[in-house]
């Protein structure tokens, strides 16, 4: 504005600039936007006195995951004469361009009904597909990028196993020998942060860091695929790998996110204002895009509930996965929509536990999937008992129930091929002062689903099904007191309980047995086992003593190593007989490779600061290799994918056993002399190359000589060559004799 005097007055308004005033205290004008509008296809056709019914239900979804503005819903609507019917889509008006964004991630693809699946999308959108022109034009061609074979190391062409071992800040990955030491394949260090896992079938191996997750794969172990999860604690893959769920101690903020991120990631943040507070997190582990966030869970009055792993349980389909609401309901979700089953929790006061069938269980005659299965138990409340019941999914419909009594608590364990679930019943005896086992054994394949009781007179602590498809066998750890030992902060025990095991199997019909039942084989007493860990191909087991001071026991048992004297007794159980029993110092952990020939035991740093690192077994027990390390973590064998080979195959390779074996002994001996050569190799290339320096030296020395001679040096007269002789003389004491005089 200008500067006027009282000798400088303007003559009018006009004369008076207020450009100054204007720009300081000017508006900006509101540019106008779509972006907070979404296009909603699918819905249902209706007709004027069912609309309003229509937009409350789209009001009420909507507004889950968005603000929707006041009167923001448009459905455009069909003349059909006297009356009128909407199109079959809407335009629904949010608050603000994040909500729109919110909705559209939520609900495009979300079933408003069987026959209604939303197709949520930007109006924006709309725009720009009007503005494609009539004209097809071919987008240019992209180079094809080959990408690595996420299973590779299947093609090996000895048929080695891997193995990921952590020591230090070091992660190495093996190849697995029996006849020598294991093979290295790739060592880096700082690859993790907390911790290394595999997933189910051994596509990808992942990492933990502070900022997320990280999976890698491939011959060149390259990064595949990173997942934004700050502070993120534990990981679980869905059965085939499709789906990753994380979980963090930390509630989802925005703001740390980008701070962690940084200004040049932050475009990288997977999360929006619907996952705030969150802590858990479901991945598609082929994108790394984030599908949903869920809140920790809270028990019934509020509070926070005591945190389990994994929090979801999957079927084995993928279709379906769930987790248990604290003892009220079962939360039963679709995938990849992420949406409730019937849109709401399955109610089911006192819940304590479930667990899917494993398998996907074909109709015989049909070859057609049936439902898949889950079980859960419920304990006793007043006068109603405990009860299991079997359900199928998704139509939630009662398969089968047991009601039990003076239960004090249940586990559930399914067979690996899906047709027999025992439940591991501990109950009171009579006058409540001790405790007993029931296995409750469920055949699910059978007509009405009977169920076999097996009664114990202690108390079963461990149960464990042997993973074969022929064989219907398991094994049970049994014990006078089911009390636990008391544990230090790192898990150990310096307590060593003494247990017993006994080995069951099904008793199949026949000529002498008229009903079939579970039949007890054999009982090892008085051992201090703490752990049953099967070979995933069965028939070999080993009963290991874990995280115990000062037991520390590996035995290891064939349950079919004496046919013929079973058949001679008619007992099965006299198949059994112990391999060896060895000794493992401070051992902490134990796994078998997938193949069932070898068994790695190991003593971590995390459980005890004494003697750690690794040794390994073959299947009878015999030791192959002891491998001491300083800082020693963690080791893990590779899984493999099920085979391809039908169960006619696996028949023919079993009857022609003896060939194939001939073949390996014949390729593992050339493997060894190919070994044995290439060391024979590498020592005459060292003493070539001793040879080739030495020669190379006396040339250099012969030539220095004749210089210096010929510049008048007199080399040292030396002695020829002819024989003298030397006379040494040699002192020797025979005897030393002192004597004191006064």
């Amino acid at each position: 504005m200008a500067t006027f005097t009282i000798d400088n007055l303007p003559g009018s308004e006009e004369e008076i600039d207020f450009s100054d005033l204007e720009s300081r205290f000017a508006i900006p004008e509101q540019e106008e936007t779509l972006e907070n509008v979404v296009v909603v296809d699918n819905l249902p056709v209706v007709e004027p006195e069912k609309e309003d019914k229509l937009i409350k239900l789209l009001k009420k979804t909507f507004g889950k995951h968005g603000k929707v503005k006041e009167n923001g819903i448009h459905m455009p609507k069909d003349n059909l004469g006297d009356t009128t019917k909407s199109k079959g889509y809407a335009f629904i008006e949010l608050e603000s361009p994040k909500d729109a964004q919110a909705v559209i991630r939520n609900l495009n693809g979300f079933p408003l009904s069987k026959a209604h699946v939303l197709l949520v999308s930007p109006f924006m959108d709309i725009e720009k597909f009007t503005e494609v022109e009539d004209k097809y034009h071919a987008p240019p061609a992209e180079p094809f990028a080959e990408r690595e074979h996420l299973r590779s190391w299947l093609a090996d062409d000895y048929a080695r196993d891997q193995f990921v071992v952590y020591t230090g800040n070091k992660l190495n990955v093996y190849w697995n020998e029996a006849s020598q030491a294991a093979e290295e394949i790739v060592s880096r260090t700082n690859w993790t942060e907390a911790y290394v896992q595999w997933s189910p079938l051994g596509s990808y191996m992942s990492t933990l860091h502070p900022k997320g997750l990280v999976l890698w794969g491939g011959p060149s172990w390259n990064k595949l695929i990173r997942i934004i999860h700050v502070g993120v604690r534990v990981a679980d893959f869905s059965p085939s790998e499709r789906y990753l769920v994380t979980m963090s101690q930390d509630p989802i903020s925005l703001e740390k996110v980008n701070q962690s991120l940084g200004p040049e990631e932050q475009h990288q943040n997977p999360f929006t204002n619907d996952d705030e507070g969150n802590t858990i997190c479901i991945w598609d582990v082929r994108t790394g895009t984030l599908l949903r966030s869920f809140a920790s869970p809270v028990n019934q009055d509020g509070s926070a509930a005591k945190v389990t792993w994994p929090q979801f349980k999957w079927s084995p389909s993928e279709k379906y996965f769930a987790r248990l609401l604290q003892g009220s309901a079962l939360a039963i979700h679709e995938a990849p929509s992420m949406a409730l089953v019937d849109k709401k929790n399955m109610k089911i006061p006192g819940i304590q536990d479930f667990a899917w069938c494993p398998k996907v269980i074909t109709d015989a005659r049909t070859g057609v999937a049936k439902p898949e299965m889950l079980a859960y138990w419920t304990p006793e409340e007043g006068n109603l008992p405990a009860r299991v019941s079997l359900i199928t999914v998704p139509n939630k419909a009662l398969v089968r129930t047991k009601n039990l009594f003076s239960v004090f608590s249940a586990a559930l364990h399914w067979h690996p091929e899906g047709h027999l679930l025992c439940v591991r019943v501990q109950r009171y005896t009579k006058s409540k002062k001790s405790r007993f086992t029931n296995l409750e054994i469920f055949r699910t394949s059978e007509k009405d689903v009977p169920v076999d009781v097996v009664e114990l007179k202690d108390s079963a602590v461990v149960f464990d099904w042997e993973p074969s498809s022929e064989n219907t066998r398991f094994a049970i750890l049994h014990t006078s007191d089911p009390t636990r030992p008391p544990m230090n902060a790192t898990g150990m025990t310096t307590v060593t309980a003494r247990t017993n095991v006994s080995f069951y199997a099904l008793e199949r019909k026949g000529k002498v047995v008229k009903k079939e039942s579970f039949k007890l084989l054999k009982t090892i007493e008085n051992k201090s086992t703490t752990a049953l860990k099967w070979s995933p191909r069965g028939r070999y087991i080993v009963l290991a003593t874990l995280r115990t001071f000062p037991s520390y026991e590996l035995d290891f048992y064939d349950l079919d190593f004496d046919q013929s004297a079973a058949a001679k007794s008619g007992e099965p159980g006299d198949a059994i007989a112990s391999l060896a029993t060895n000794e493992h110092y401070g051992v902490t952990d134990l796994e078998w490779d997938p193949s069932g020939r070898f068994v790695i035991s190991s003593a971590s740093v995390w459980r005890h600061p004494m003697e750690h690192g690794y040794i390994l077994w073959n299947f009878n027990g015999q030791e192959l290799r002891n491998v001491p390390m300083d800082d020693f973590k963690q080791l893990f064998w590779r899984p493999r994918p099920s085979t391809l080979l039908t169960e006619e195959q696996k028949r023919d390779v079993r009857r022609n056993i003896k060939t194939y074996a001939k073949d390996f002994d014949e390729q593992d001996e050339r493997k060894l002399h190919a070994a044995d050569a290439e060391l024979m190799a590498h020592r005459r290339r060292l003493i070539t190359e001793w040879e080739t320096w030495r020669a190379q030296v006396e040339e250099v020395l012969a030539t220095e000589t004749d210089q210096a001679i010929a510049d008048g040096y007199k080399p040292p007269i030396v002695a020829d060559s002819e024989d003298f002789v030397v006379d040494e003389i040699v002192e020797e004491i025979i005897d030393e004799t002192e004597e004191i005089i006064n």
